[in-house]
């Protein structure tokens, strides 16, 4: 078993096999990822290719990322016949994505409805090295020992007539040809994207004539020539991808970058060249990146895809834009950014592309003004940012959805009620701060944000004179099925936390850059006196802990609920949610996805072993961990080791580290779950090495499965690249 290697040797066409391997075998870069569609086509597809940051309006929701022109379909006929796995019989298959070295391949033995036998080869990158190119290079081998010369034609265009499920997006503008090389640009009906799109489709086999097609829906290359029986016919397909967003004139430039790789080459073809480029790139990421697993084949296949996953969906110089729910590789949640990408997904980044987490947090600093906005309006201070957010950063989260398990319309309540996620933006920008010791960002932008975050909560917070305590009431919790609660503890320790940190960031900046101090002083309007408010709410703000037991209580009143016998509900299909409805679920005592446990686990060094185990104890059994959410199974694995419970934590990390490999959710042809890839390595390194770090540096504590014999990976920390590899 090659350990790189994500694999399959038959072809299952159902529907929802299909559509979940599209998304599986997805190749990106972080400027576009392309569904793993086949080139030739099939029916009920979905070919998608998203574009970093590229969206356009719809109703409800807002706005959402913009499925392009599909840049793939490569067709062939020979004689009267046209190769589709849907027709005719297949022999053999093969297709297999080399996380290692970027590139997918699929190999094809086929029998036409009429008899003939062809081998169908191709292999797929989307350049690591060159963010604006993908390439196919297609062949096809004549298995007709016994037969005459056929004709063949291969043909080869760009496809407007996709969309975003059934809704389009772009529209034509013009296409040509100059050359060898043919251009299509086109435009988002609504925000006024514009695409570029260029392409090359060569043989070298000899004899073959070229024309173009130029439909504004599909403009097209196509190769006429003749096979003969055993002989190959190879191609090549090179597309040359920028949009307005680039800050150059799409047209014009990508026509000189394709001329520019088609003049290096002198060739005919230059896939090779591209990919060998492209692998290099592949190379040098996984040398920082990878995590060696050894002892267990299918947790190191796991746990490399899910880095593959979070590199393809990350842009290494663009921070208009973050990392959504689904990153680059379907339609689920239409490209919105949640706090998944703080909580889950960031540690990675930071730990292992610290310049992908710092651009990741200026998208939030760029979208302060939005986040001032939606506070003022709803009556505070400072900066209140938004549950879903896309480009601009206003809020984006629907009204209203259909429930998928309950198939009703329902009302959406996260926007005004999920508050935590303000506090989420601040400790990751901490956080990036105190692991990378990157002192400019912190004075020029991060500490501006974690402030403003600070003022939202100062003033999103009552005071109870009787109690002397400060509450925050009507909220939704991380667990997310108990609304309009009160002093949700997650909610509340973590606004605290905001408040404290951003007292620790106005004393640094004092101290170490009065300058930028005496800025943020004049346009936060900071006074001795809100300081000082701060830090009483600090004191004084209610966080519901028995102080004998330790135990946290998820919010006002949670204890009093009804306890729930999970028992009654053995071999269920659904969620406790689908299954009791929205109402009915709020009455008990059961909890969709970490919430307490997710406190635990952001801020675990501020909790004893004891407190911990107190409330593991209490919540996990409760948890709806097969049909609650997928963010959280993996997420659990690092309070487990630390509780030293080692199957718990096994089995957990099985099913969050091959939560789309296995399509354990169901989901999967909506999107990776590219929380759940973040939170599959916080488990590995900060569960299974134990890895903790701190300004002195860094120790690990290893509690990991027997099976293991190794665990080795390399975290940069204050600009030193560290290799730990540690062994059983």
């Amino acid at each position: 078993m090659n350990l790189w290697h994500i694999s399959e040797d038959t072809f299952n066409p159902t529907p929802k096999n299909l559509h979940s391997q599209e998304t599986v075998y997805c190749v990106g870069n972080g400027y576009f990822c392309t569904r793993g569609t086949f080139e030739e086509g099939y029916p009920g597809a979905n070919p998608a290719t998203l574009l970093y940051g590229v969206f356009d309006a719809v109703p409800i929701a807002k706005e959402e990322l913009a499925n392009a022109p599909d840049w793939l379909p490569i067709g062939v006929s020979i004689g009267s016949e046209h190769f589709r796995l849907d027709r005719g019989r297949i022999l053999s298959y093969q297709r297999t994505l080399d996380m290692q070295n970027g590139v997918l391949t699929r190999t094809v033995q086929w029998e036409s409805p009429k008899g003939m036998r062809l081998q169908i080869s191709s292999e797929r990158i989307a350049s690591l090295a060159d963010e604006h190119v993908g390439a196919v290079r297609f062949r096809v081998t004549s298995d007709q020992m016994n037969s005459d010369t056929l004709d063949i034609a291969l043909w080869s265009n760009f496809n407007l007539a996709v969309g975003n499920y059934d809704l389009m997006h772009w529209e034509a503008v013009d296409t040509a040809h100059e050359g060898d090389l043919l251009w299509f640009q086109t435009v988002t009906k609504k925000s006024g994207v514009h695409l570029a799109q260029t392409m090359s489709f060569t043989t070298d086999a000899p004899g073959f004539r070229r024309e173009y097609g130029l439909l504004t829906t599909a403009p097209s290359i196509e190769l006429y020539g003749t096979i003969a029986p055993g002989a190959t016919v190879t191609t090549e397909k090179v597309v040359v991808m920028y949009t307005s967003r680039d800050g150059v004139e799409p047209v014009s430039t990508a026509l000189k970058h394709h001329q520019e790789i088609a003049g290096t080459s002198g060739n005919t073809f230059v896939f090779d060249d591209l990919q060998a480029k492209n692998q290099e790139a592949w190379l040098q990421f996984w040398q920082g990146a990878d995590v060696i697993i050894e002892g267990d084949e299918k947790a190191q296949i796991g746990i490399r895809y899910n880095i593959y996953q979070l590199r393809i969906s990350a842009s290494l110089h663009d921070d208009r834009y973050s990392i959504a729910a689904k990153g680059l590789t379907g339609f689920g949640y239409r490209g919105h950014i949640f706090h998944d990408t703080e909580i889950f997904m960031l540690p990675f980044y930071t730990y292992v592309m610290p310049d992908v987490a710092r651009n990741l947090l200026m998208y939030r600093y760029h979208t302060l003004p939005a986040a001032r906005k939606k506070a003022a309006s709803n009556g505070y201070k400072g900066a209140q940012f938004a549950w879903e957010s896309a480009l601009t950063g206003e809020e984006t989260t629907p009204s209203t959805i259909v429930h998928p398990e309950l198939l009703e319309v329902v009302p959406v309540l996260n926007a005004p009620l999920e508050i935590h996620i303000t506090a989420s933006i601040a400790h990751a920008t901490w956080h990036y701060w105190t692991v990378t010791g990157d002192n400019d960002f912190l004075r020029d932008y991060g500490a501006e944000v974690i402030l403003s975050a600070a003022a939202f909560w100062e003033s999103r917070v009552e005071k109870n004179e009787q109690q002397n305590e400060y509450e925050i009431t009507n909220v939704i919790g991380p667990s997310e099925w108990h609304e309009h609660v009160n002093n949700n503890t997650f909610t509340n320790y973590m606004a605290r936390h905001n408040l404290q940190i951003a007292l620790d960031v106005w004393n640094y900046l004092q101290t170490n850059a009065p300058a930028k101090s005496e800025d943020l002083k004049h346009r936060l309007n900071i006074t001795k006196e809100r300081l000082e408010h701060w830090q009483d709410i600090i004191t004084h703000l209610r966080i519901l802990q028995n102080p004998q037991t330790r135990l946290f209580e998820q919010f006002d009143g949670f204890f009093n609920l009804k306890p729930f016998d999970k028992s009654r509900y053995v071999g269920r299909k659904d969620s406790y949610q689908g299954i009791l409805g929205m109402e009915d679920v709020q009455k008990y005592q059961i909890v969709k996805q970490a919430d307490v446990l997710m406190l635990l686990t952001v801020l675990r060094q501020e909790f004893d072993p004891e407190t911990k185990r107190v409330n593991w104890d209490y919540y996990y059994p409760i948890t709806d961990h097969e049909y609650g959410s997928s963010l959280t199974p993996a997420f659990h694995v690092i309070l487990a080791c630390e509780l030293d419970k080692a199957r718990e934590a096994y089995d957990l990390f099985g099913i969050g580290n091959l939560v789309d490999l296995e399509n354990l959710r169901g989901n999967t042809p909506d999107g990776i779950h590219s929380a759940c890839a973040g939170a599959a390595w916080q488990a590995a390194i900060l569960g299974f090495a134990g890895l903790e770090v701190t300004a002195e540096g860094y120790t690990t504590h290893p509690r990991w499965p027997d099976r293991w014999t190794r665990l080795a990976f390399t975290i940069k920390h204050k600009g030193e690249s560290i290799p730990i590899d540690l062994h059983h």
